[in-house]
């Protein structure tokens, strides 16, 4: 984002909703709320949409801050999703421009992971801050919690007495929920305050990885894997139950991109600096090594159009 961003003028509100007719008697009255997905990154707001639609929930989409201010005061969404790293302006400008006319509840969804820029969204009036990469049972786990959120502060305007612990959309577990507790407790959780260190040695089934020794082991046997290859195997591995996208391992793995690529320029140079296609040979030849049948792979599953995650055997 440059340092001279044009200031943000914040649009008129839309304006309240009609009130909707009292729904017939035996009517199902849809309380599914809708959430604006505000990320740049194809890959990643294709995997959250179709997170959203799998569990019942309406969604929107911009990948522009601008347009993420625009959508906010048109279309009043229930919850937004915001990133951060925004082509056009801050993610933290984005908060205080809508925070300027909105108290819609904003959780934070960036891979910034330092306490400065948590403070920095928080301050600005962001409700919630989740690191990537995340788990989807984390990411629905925040989404019910502001659901019932504004679930209680309703019934509070109303008079009513809170509900219990109702959410407006029932949402099953999803798959992969249940790493979400592991990694809370491995650290992942962006505020948690006395993470426990990592394991010297991770165990994944009959994969065994020695990350102080660089050795990694499968049914006791040694795997002689390339530098590329043990450093995807230990990204994934401090990740399990996480849906990696293409670009976030390429950026730790090769490094991050070079700028110049969304500018018209040579961008990563093929195969050094790491694009798609090294990125799947190297998984590949991963895959063989690690994976008793590559065809029904256990450890690394693929997420086309996305990225990897690595699976818990």
């Amino acid at each position: 984002m440059s340092s001279d961003a044009t200031p943000i003028e914040p649009p008129a509100p839309a304006a309240p909703a009609m009130s909707a007719a009292p729904a017939a008697p035996g009517t199902t009255v849809s309380t599914a709320p809708t959430i604006l997905v505000v990320e740049d990154d194809p890959e990643v707001r294709t995997f959250v949409a179709a997170t959203l639609d799998a569990h019942g929930y309406a969604h929107q989409s911009a990948s522009t801050g601008r347009e993420a201010i625009a959508l906010a005061a048109t279309c009043a969404p229930d919850i937004i999703l915001l990133d951060l790293g925004l082509p056009d302006i801050d993610g933290i400008e984005v908060v205080r421009a809508i925070r300027a006319w909105s108290v819609v509840p904003i959780i934070v969804v960036s891979a910034r992971s330092e306490d400065a820029d948590k403070i920095g969204a928080l301050d600005a009036g962001a409700d919630d801050y989740v690191c990537k990469p995340f788990s989807v049972g984390e990411l629905l786990a925040r989404i019910r919690a502001t659901e019932r959120h504004l679930a209680i502060a309703t019934a509070a305007r109303a008079g009513a007495p809170a509900p219990a612990s109702a959410s407006p959309v029932a949402t099953p577990a999803a798959p992969g929920a249940a790493a979400s507790g592991a990694a809370a407790a491995s650290g992942a959780t962006p505020f948690s305050a006395s993470a426990a260190p990592a394991p010297a040695v991770f165990r994944d089934g009959g994969l065994a990885i020695d990350y102080a020794a660089g050795v990694v082991t499968l049914d006791g046997a040694e795997v002689h894997l390339t530098p590329i290859e043990y450093r995807l195997l230990c990204l994934l591995s401090r990740n399990v139950g996480k849906v990696l996208t293409h670009r976030y391992i390429l950026d730790q793995v090769w490094g991050a991109r070079d700028d110049s690529a969304a500018a018209g320029g040579a961008g990563r140079p093929a195969g050094q600096a790491g694009d798609l296609a090294t990125l799947r040979v190297y998984m590949g030849s991963l895959r063989k090594k690690i994976e008793r049948d590559t065809a029904h792979p256990r450890y690394i599953q693929t997420h086309v159009g996305v990225g990897y995650r690595m699976m818990s055997v």
